[in-house]
Formats: structure tokens, sequence, C-alpha cells
């Protein structure tokens, strides 16, 4: 499994393009509104994409969801529990003052757990609340793409519509700080991190 983060937007979002390069598919996650490049990029390589796999449904993580649709006519994959947030995407883009990417709409509703196969690659699903209602936490192997929910040192903000602090808390205490140490973290904004690390260190926590 490969993973190309490309950073973009105004908010930096990272968007994550994991790659099968055993069978040469490739799915995306949390895609922002500016991401040409790494769509040219997918194209220039001749990947196979197979889906948009998203952590949950604010702006700046699916601001780019219809641009990679057009272009590779693909399913978007996300928690049902966030639909209420993509129903609101042009409150979200006035409130932002950004660009308001038009209706969103999901293809396939994820569960709160389970495992599913996207591109060859197995994801377990952790629903990680507290950001968002719908938020998960996306686990393949020994890494985790945790959306919004934990951040290297930090937590995702929960003073948005469906943000709970203490279900943020107890979201990442019970799903992500019970995987191995060594697991990676890859955030929805800013530098990677590890479960250990965060244990240790993260002022939320200690």
């Amino acid at each position: 499994m490969k993973i190309v983060t490309f950073e973009n937007g105004p908010f930096l979002v990272n968007t994550y393009l994991v790659v099968n390069e055993e069978v040469g598919k490739s799915f995306i996650i949390d895609p922002g509104s500016d991401i040409g490049p790494l769509i040219d990029r997918i194209a220039h390589n001749g990947f196979t994409l197979d889906a948009i796999v998203n952590t949950h449904g604010h702006i700046d993580h699916v601001a780019g969801v219809n641009l990679v649709k057009k272009r590779f006519n693909v399913p978007f994959y996300m928690n049902a529990g966030d639909e209420d947030l993509l129903g609101a995407v042009s409150m979200q883009a006035r409130m932002f003052g950004v660009a308001d990417p038009g209706p969103v709409a999901v293809d396939e509703k994820l569960p709160e757990s389970g495992i599913i196969s996207v591109a060859g690659i197995e994801i377990t699903l952790l629903h990680t609340p507290g950001h968002s209602k719908g938020s998960l936490s996306l686990l393949m192997g020994d890494v985790v793409f945790s959306g919004d929910a934990l951040f290297n040192f930090s937590i995702g903000r929960t003073d948005l519509p469906g943000g709970d602090y203490a279900m943020l808390i107890d979201s990442i205490r019970e799903k992500l700080f019970s995987l191995p140490d060594t697991t990676k973290v890859l955030c929805g904004h800013g530098p990677e991190t590890d479960i250990g690390t965060e244990k240790r260190l993260n002022p939320f926590f200690n």
C-alpha cells in the first residue's frame, strides 16, 4: 500500500491517495477544494480510481468530491451520520467564506463499524464522533486515518454543528488509543503522528 499526502485548499486539508500497487487501483480520502494537481497525477500514473472515502462531511473535506466524481465517475462513501452536513454544504461555504461546491450526495453509506474493501484494500471502520456525528477513522493495517478526530498533539474542534467535546475525548480514548502504540496516525490537517506519542504527550489527555 502506497500513500500520497496532498495538502490543499484554504484550510490546508490533507487529502490522501491510497494506492494498491499490486493491482494498480486506488482511492481518495477527503478530497479538498484544490485537488486538480492530484487528479492530474492519478491520470498521469495510470492508476484506476475506485472510490472516494470520507472521514466526515465538513466542507474542507468534501469540497473536491464533485470534481473527482466528474473526472473519474466513482462512488462517494461516507457515514450517514454526516449527511445533514452535506445538506448544509452551501451554508458551510457561506459560514467560512469559501466557494460553494454545489450539492454533494453520498453514493454508499458506510456503517459505524465493520470492514469494507476498496481497491483491494481492507478498511476497518472506527466510529469516532465528537468533531461531527458521523466521523469515521479508517484503519488499514498499521495506519489509521483519523480525519479531524485526533491531531498531532491536539484534537478536532467541537464548536461546529454536531460537535461534542466529551464525546470526542471518549472516542479517542476508546477507539484510537486502543490501537497499538506503533500505529501511524495520518490526520485531516497537519503532520502525522502515532498512537503511542499521543497517549503519552497529547495535552488533552495528560
